[in-house]
């Protein structure tokens, strides 16, 4: 297939196809199946009698979902507005020409777009197109942007439609399409998944909303100066769920405190973000777990999931900088 330079390192390696939806040449079919999975919409053939051949495929990832869709044959598809939900829809072939509230743009395999917010949506696609689209939902967006201003947003938040892949949005979402990847791929342990997925959404979601142009970007006010409660209250919280999924966004809304009051807080305080500070605690714990004397000797990989390391490699690396050895030479040294 031949997909997009920066579109297809990222989502190398992912076996869509275990998620095919549906694989038709009936138009009507696939208007059908596919508004089950986004919205209703009209799905027209711009070219009568052209031979349609529409397949997709959706791996559902906790709140976020991953999407590959082609038609085969040019098609105009319109689903009004997208109130609920954005798409990030990220080309691999082809491309369309498309719609978003007053403003009209092109994508293409080095040219993304995001669409949703209420905004009028519509486009028509290239005889050979063919897009990655990640779903997320309208209630994430709203939280993450709580957790920054304080304050949910007074309405739905409209993100400027175009996001080129050699601007700072791109490198910012990047890192977390790379988690979306390696999960789709079924690299980490499913005792990990529900961390991973708390991780990757807020990431995604918190970058899109400090980094790519949208209507709430001016309203977002300075951080707080109430440094000492907000930093006693965060670590209380943060020691009570060393296990739970934990991201920036829950931490914000769980002592109902800005997130960028808490960043200041920590950054002044530490020399740290909370989440640096808190991987530094589940390492302490992880530590404990492996040296504690009760029952059987347990076993790393499923003492670093259960404090949230998605990644073997990457709890190795920050325990042994931390402790000066390896986790195994921690269990040899067990009383």
């Amino acid at each position: 297939m031949n997909t997009s330079p920066v579109a297809s390192p990222v989502f190398a390696g992912v076996d869509f196809e275990r998620g095919r939806l549906f694989e038709t040449r009936d138009a009507d079919e696939a208007q059908f199946l596919c508004g089950r999975v986004f919205s209703p919409h009209r799905l027209r053939l711009l070219a009568p009698g052209g031979a349609l051949h529409a397949r997709m495929d959706n791996l559902p990832m906790g709140a976020l979902s991953l999407s590959r869709l082609s038609w085969q044959a040019p098609v105009a598809v319109d689903p009004g507005t997208l109130e609920n939900y954005y798409l990030l829809c990220l080309p691999t072939r082809g491309g369309i020409d498309y719609w978003h509230g007053r403003h009209a743009y092109q994508a293409t395999p080095g040219q993304f777009s995001i669409v949703g917010g209420g905004q009028r949506f519509h486009f028509a696609a290239s005889e050979n197109y063919e897009q990655i689209v990640v779903r997320i939902e309208r209630t994430a967006v709203d939280a993450a942007w709580a957790a920054l201003a304080g304050a949910p947003p007074r309405d739905a938040i409209c993100f400027r439609g175009d996001v080129p892949t050699d601007g700072p949005t791109w490198c910012a979402i990047e890192p977390a399409l790379r988690m979306m990847a390696e999960a789709a791929r079924g690299d980490p342990a499913l005792a990990a998944l529900p961390h991973l997925h708390a991780r990757l959404e807020d990431l995604l979601v918190t970058s899109l909303l400090l980094r790519q142009p949208h209507s709430h970007l001016q309203m977002r006010p300075p951080g707080g100066a109430a440094v000492s409660p907000t930093l006693r209250k965060a670590k209380a919280y943060m020691l009570e769920r060393l296990e739970e999924p934990l991201t920036l966004t829950t931490l914000a809304h769980g002592i109902d405190v800005p997130a960028r009051t808490i960043q200041s807080a920590f950054q002044a305080a530490e020399g740290m973000g909370p989440l640096q500070w808190l991987r530094t605690r589940r390492l302490h714990a992880a530590r404990e777990a492996l040296l504690s004397a009760d029952g059987k000797a347990p076993r790393v990989a499923d003492t670093a999931f259960r404090f949230g390391f998605c990644h073997l490699g990457e709890f190795a690396q920050h325990y042994r900088r931390t402790f000066n050895e390896t986790p195994r030479q921690t269990l040899l040294r067990r009383a």
